[in-house]
């Protein structure tokens, strides 16, 4: 399988002084954890994305999602997932200690190597985990024409 093309939202250029995005990681998000709530993106699902038997299979973790809040489109040959996770009220006279739950709107976008029949596509959502079964579209013959 030919790598799929992601979009997804990148780190600013001041964070990333070396062109390496990981970097942000080790020392920019700690230091500036706000830039994502900047952006409107707070946090990104783990995605698997597997080939077999001429079809795609796309499985994302999201924990604790009500499919309600979960968007799929399909658009000039990217399939799109998006959504917005909420983990309750945040109360005001409790005093945090650590708050490792992750929420907000996330966005990742995929495009296939090979055209996909966007007729097809199915999804399910089951115990936290969305799953879609993306098949391949047939190739068509090329057609001969005769010369008369």
């Amino acid at each position: 399988m030919r790598a799929v093309e992601s979009r997804r939202l990148g780190r600013p250029a001041w964070m990333t002084p070396f062109g390496i995005e990981g970097m942000g990681d080790l020392f920019f998000d700690r230091f500036w954890p706000e830039w994502r709530r900047e952006s409107g993106q707070e946090w990104v699902p783990c995605i698997d994305l597997s080939e077999n038997d001429g079809k795609y299979t796309l499985t994302a973790e999201l924990p604790g999602m009500k499919k309600e809040n979960i968007s799929i489109s399909m658009e000039d040959g990217y399939i799109t997932i998006s959504g917005k996770k909420e983990n309750g009220k945040e109360e005001k006279d409790v005093q945090y200690y650590m708050q490792e739950m992750r929420n907000g709107a996330f966005c990742r976008s995929f495009k296939f190597p090979e055209k996909i029949d966007e007729e097809k596509v199915e999804a399910t959502y089951k115990d936290g985990i969305l799953t879609l079964m993306i098949p391949k579209k047939e190739k068509e013959e090329k057609k001969k024409i005769k010369i008369h």
